[in-house]
């Protein structure tokens, strides 16, 4: 007597079904495959296909997907690798050795197979075991996946096939880095701003996917072809690229749109088989959960306020800007800033900000010209960081070719060196959380020595760009509104702390359950802090003292969220975006020493204007090791008949 089976698929983006029949010898054949986008409702095109199709007389019923435990009841909720093994099981003419690549709206992983040399891995048709399974994902991360793909074709007014049919008639391609989702963005508007052509932007964008993708199978690849699924899959542009990184065709295996689907189908028939199911009902909402808030509301963050010292500034003299000091630049990679550090007392006595633009070298320029319409300095050094710090260093020692006062350090010594200065014991035990505009640092101090630190500068996770981004979608330009409306929240809800990509997509939710602007940005700040602690810091302990620097820490309610998570006291020194400037300037103190420092004239910082910038040009890092494919910016500097080039850019620190 043939047997009716169902299953489903509830994805992020999309729901698949599938309707089964089992004949008397236990084959298993599939009658019916249905693929739909659910438009944000998937219980309700699962609801849709149960009347249409009586579901009620299946004998059993699976359903996988993110959505799947919305189900319940007789329903079978099973989770997508075993679905995935079990329609490879459901086509005995596939290869035993294989490699499935799947790529779906919010992750893609890999399953490999490789025929069994021991009894394990599942049965065919009831039968002996014949292969081994080995399941790997990325489902942290955003970049490169369905969703991902979706809203940068969004942004640019395009469809994905309409994406896709230009970057195939592109011959050359822009490599993005699209190690994270936020960058991958940014760096395309960056690019089409500048006028670059969108089919070349796309050809290079779906390259970057097929790189992505290629580097997570490489960890997990047997023997065997290459099989991919999943709504990528019918992107043409991406699978070319993905082939020619396997140096081989990818194949499309039977059901591939409703591959998970056939599996859940493949498991229900061995559940029908081996006991007695409850049977379906004849309406679908008998199945669907009641749902109630899916958010946990933390509590707000200003009940930690006290547990935040927010040192204050200290008063600079008059006329100390125009006593001898060091110039400290820290050219980060949004933000660059500058300071003078007086010689004789170690103070920061002036600070200039801009925005770094893409270009240190002219952002260096560009502080220095504000910087002289301020003030007349006395600088008698340079001390030079951040990640632009070699390109403005080349500029400097072509303009100061015989002037051994420029001093050029990583930041991480930079912000340590400053933090250790305010420091009431000196650096006696001290960790130091630096967030800045696309990166982010640890830092621990004991004795006044550096003992360990850490940096990431791949995910937008636990970064000020994250929040500045997400302040301009909801319509809020003016970072002060984003403080005021964050430190006024009485429910903020728990958005997550895996990519911002998905944070967002929680907060989009969390606006339908209820929850109020200000709580969502508190939320937001929740999940920045959550990151930073879970990517950066990791399971390293805290030291007794804690200061919390960069330009977001100048958001009060940034540190009580902070404290709040860590349960420590925290310490914002004054001017924190400034830390790297200053501590670099302190670091070239104590390098070149006070007394030389007092006796060498000043520096001639019109120089730095006076310098041409003759020639601008960009290329790709081709570091094989990584094949981020960063770009880098190289720009040529004449000074007199002095000629350099200074290149910059790039994720590397």
């Amino acid at each position: 007597m043939t047997m009716k089976i169902a299953g489903c698929d509830l994805g992020k983006a999309s729901a698949s079904f599938v309707i089964a029949n089992v004949g008397d010898d236990g084959t298993v054949t599939v009658e019916d495959t249905q693929y739909v986008l659910h438009e944000g409702d998937p219980v309700g095109r699962f609801s849709d296909w149960y009347r249409d199709n009586d579901i009620a007389s299946c004998a059993a019923l699976a359903a996988t997907g993110v959505h799947a435990d919305e189900l319940s009841g007789p329903v079978l909720v099973l989770p997508e690798d075993s679905c995935q093994e079990a329609a490879l099981e459901l086509s005995p003419e596939l290869e035993d050795a294989l490699n499935l690549v799947s790529i779906g709206a919010r992750g893609y992983g890999v399953l490999c197979r490789r025929p069994s040399e021991t009894k394990g891995g599942p049965a065919r048709n009831g039968g002996t075991p014949t292969h081994l399974y080995q399941y790997l994902e990325n489902d942290k991360c955003s970049s490169g996946t369905g969703e991902n793909i979706q809203k940068i074709t969004d942004r640019f007014g395009l469809g994905i096939e309409d994406a896709d049919r230009m970057a195939l008639s592109a011959e050359d391609g822009i490599p993005i880095t699209a190690r994270c989702s936020v960058f991958a963005k940014s760096e395309m508007t960056h690019f089409a701003n500048q006028g670059k052509p969108t089919a070349e932007l796309f050809k290079g964008y779906f390259g970057s996917v097929a790189r992505n993708t290629y580097s997570l199978s490489t960890r997990n690849r047997v023997d065997g072809p290459v099989y991919l699924i999943g709504g990528p899959s019918r992107i043409q542009s991406f699978r070319r690229a993905f082939e020619e990184l396997l140096g081989e065709p990818v194949k499309i295996p039977p059901f591939a749109e409703c591959f998970e689907a056939a599996g859940a189908a493949a498991i229900a028939v061995q559940q029908a088989k081996s006991a007695q199911l409850e049977a379906l009902p004849d309406d679908p909402a008998v199945l669907i959960r009641a749902t109630e808030g899916q958010f946990q509301t933390l509590q707000p963050a200003s009940g930690w306020k006290d547990h935040v010292n927010i040192m204050s500034e200290p008063e600079v003299p008059a006329g100390a800007a125009q006593e001898p000091s060091v110039l400290g630049l820290d050219l980060g990679s949004t933000g660059a800033k500058a300071v003078l550090t007086s010689i004789e007392t170690g103070e920061l006595v002036l600070d200039v900000y801009d925005s770094t633009r893409g270009n240190p070298v002219d952002a260096a320029r560009r502080l220095v010209r504000t910087l002289l319409d301020t003030v007349k300095p006395d600088v008698r050094a340079i001390g030079v960081t951040g990640s632009g710090r070699e390109a403005v260093a080349t500029l400097l020692r072509a303009v100061f070719p015989f002037n051994e006062n420029i001093v050029v350090l990583n930041e991480i010594v930079a912000h340590a060196t400053a933090a250790t200065r305010c420091d009431e014991d000196g650096g006696a035990d001290l960790s130091v959380i630096e967030i800045g505009g696309q990166d982010a640092k640890y830092m621990r101090v004991q004795g006044g020595r550096i003992v360990e630190s850490d940096m990431n500068k791949a995910c937008s996770a636990g970064t000020g760009s994250f929040l500045e981004e997400q302040a301009n979608l909801y319509d809020v330009e003016n970072i002060e509104e984003f403080i005021s409306l964050a430190s006024s929240a009485k429910r903020p809800p728990d958005l997550g702390m895996m990519c911002t990509v998905f944070v967002a997509d929680a907060a989009a939710l969390a606006i339908k359950e209820g929850f109020k602007r200000a709580d969502i940005f508190a939320g937001f700040q929740y999940s920045v802090i959550h990151n930073y602690l879970n990517r950066v810091k990791g399971q390293r302990t805290l030291g007794s003292r804690v200061f919390f620097q960069g330009k977001p820490a100048s958001n009060p309610s940034l540190a009580w969220t902070l404290a709040a998570v860590t349960g420590a006291e925290i310490v914002v020194p004054p001017n924190p975006g400034a830390m790297g400037a200053w501590g670099i300037g302190l670091c070239a103190t104590e390098q070149i020493g006070k007394e030389i420092l007092t006796a060498e004239p000043a520096l001639e910082l019109e120089g730095i204007l006076a310098a041409d910038i003759t020639e601008r040009s960009e290329f790709r890092c081709q570091d094989a090791k990584c094949q981020t494919l960063c770009p880098i910016e190289r720009t040529t500097i004449k000074v007199g008949d002095v000629i350099r080039k200074a290149v910059s850019g790039g994720a590397c620190p």
